[in-house]
Order: C-alpha cells, then structure tokens, then sequence
C-alpha cells in the first residue's frame, strides 16, 4: 500500500472502510484498481461494486458523507436511484460532490459488475476488486482498457494464476507466453483464441482483433438497451424541478418514485442475453466468412448474473 494518499483518495478509502464496518460487501474497482496495481498512474474517479442488498446502507453512508465540506447528489439523469431492484438488474447509480471545485469525487455504483464471472465478493483483496474482476470489467469500447487488461491478465500468470490467459489481447505477448506458460484445456475452451496462439497459427493477429472488436460490440450494444429501456426515465428526471437544490436524500426519494413508474428493473432479461450475443456476433463477422465465429469466446458466462 501506498504511504501517502491524494484528498480523493482518502475520501474514497474512507467510504470503503466506513461500509465494511458496517458489514456492506463492496470493492473498489476501476481506474482506482489499476492504479493500486500499478498499471495506470492516476485517475480521480471511483468504481464501486456493492452487494444490491445493502443499497440503503451505502445510500445513508453517502447521504452522510462530505467531501471538504461538500455534500454529495446524484450525476446525470440516467442515473438509477440507488435501490437493490435496480441494482441487481445491472443499473448503475452515479454521484458527485460539490461543483465548480478544483477536485470532485465522482462516484459510480455497480450492483451486478458487467462482465465478471464468478463471485467477485470471494476475491476481494483489501478495499479493492482482484484483478480478475477488474481485468473483465475492462472488455469495453475503449482502447486503453484493452492495454489495462492485458497487463492485468500478465500479473495473474506472474502470480501463478492460469486465469490470465483470459485476459491478454495482445497476439505477440500470447506468442511468447505460449513458449513458457501452460494453458490449461479449460481456459483454452472458452477462448479459442488461445489455440492459435499455441499452435503459432498466422491467424492469431487477427483473431485477437476481432475478439475485442465482438467485446465492444457487445459493450456497446448493451449501454444502448439501457439506454434506450431508460429514456422516459430520463425525461422525467430532466424535467422534475423540485431535484434543484435538493439532498441526496430528498433526490433519492423523487428519482425512485420516477424509476418505479418508468424505469424498467432487468432491461437485459426482457432484451434477451442470446439475441445481446446474437447482435454482436452479427456486427463483428458483418463482410466476413461466418466460419470466423469459431474463434470467438464463449460469453454466456459473462452476463449470467443479469438473467437469473
């Protein structure tokens, strides 16, 4: 652990340490993961996965929380109330405090963290998510979170964790891996990739590439079933004038009585997780042989938690 810490993250480290001691299952995620692992240098947002079922707890926590004096309040209008129906159906809730300052902690919430497998509430490490979880978290739109990944992934086989070759995506690095590192068959199973890479295959390149391409697709296609399942939610929360100036507390009360009307609880359930898959694979191959669509991973897993 680091032996000075930046006002955000003391403020951050706080809420966790006041939340376990009231027994709420959470974790730091994230950018802030990264950063304890070494793999970014800074960020000065926070992740924070929490069990649905202790939402009002971490809601009082928050209520009471003050960052340099600074209350905090719901960010954007998509933002779910912070509540265990919407939470376990994979809504996040979004939170900062004060405006206009030279530093704002800005807070989001995940009751169901996208993509992760397995339970995350086992592997904590400390106040933080463990790498496995963040590195599946990271499978997003963006590019630098596929760099994160990859590093991440390269901890876990340092460690002794054959887990990590679930998470390089990049086809030199799985070459020379694959000279040293055994993979096992189960690993291999649910990312084809992995055997084109043990066998030197030409094809690897692109095979990791359209890998992440059908990852962003999937990420990408479910923000907008989200997107679009909260629209009228959205509206409402936009056009409620008595949110102005309100507590966290008093924005809580409004926002769930607009999400109880308009905001529908498990909008991947209703769209369908095959059809999610289906969506994306249909993108990623779109000019392509279809025959390729046997180097793509196995993702049902991922998003098991959200149809149950």
């Amino acid at each position: 652990m680091k032996s000075s810490r930046s006002p955000l993250d003391q403020f951050y480290h706080g809420l966790l340490r006041r939340l376990r001691r009231k027994g709420v299952p959470c974790a730091i995620t994230g950018g802030l993961a990264c950063v304890e692992f070494g793999v970014v240098e800074h960020t000065e947002d926070c992740d924070l996965v929490c069990a649905p079922a202790a939402a009002e707890t971490l809601l009082a926590t928050l209520a009471a929380a003050k960052f340099q004096g600074r209350n905090g309040h719901y960010r954007g209008a998509l933002s779910a109330p912070l509540a265990k129906p919407w939470l376990a159906g994979g809504w996040t809730s979004h939170f900062f405090w004060g405006e206009g300052a030279e530093e704002n902690p800005f807070l989001d919430v995940f009751g169901v963290p996208p993509r992760v497998t397995g339970s995350w509430r086992r592997r904590v490490r400390g106040l933080f998510a463990d790498r496995q979880t963040v590195a599946e978290m990271k499978r997003t739109r963006r590019r630098k979170d596929w760099d994160q990944a990859t590093a991440l992934g390269l901890q876990l086989l340092k460690a002794g964790e054959p887990e990590g070759w679930l998470h390089i995506f990049d086809a030199e690095v799985l070459l020379q891996l694959a000279e040293t590192v055994a993979c096992p068959d189960r690993l291999q199973r649910r990312r084809p990739v992995l055997r084109l890479a043990l066998a030197k295959d030409h094809r690897l390149d692109r095979a990791v590439q359209m890998e992440v391409e059908f990852w962003s697709h999937l990420d990408r296609l479910r923000l907008k079933i989200y997107e679009s399942q909260g629209r009228e939610y959205a509206l409402a929360v936009m056009k409620d004038q008595r949110l102005k100036n309100a507590t966290l507390r008093e924005q809580h009360a409004r926002r769930l009585e607009h999400a109880e009307q308009r905001l529908p609880k498990h909008p991947l359930r209703e769209h369908g997780v095959e059809r999610l898959i289906a969506e994306a694979h249909a993108a990623t191959l779109a000019g392509l042989d279809p025959a390729l669509a046997e180097w793509l991973p196995e993702v049902g897993l991922h998003f098991s938690r959200l149809v149950v």
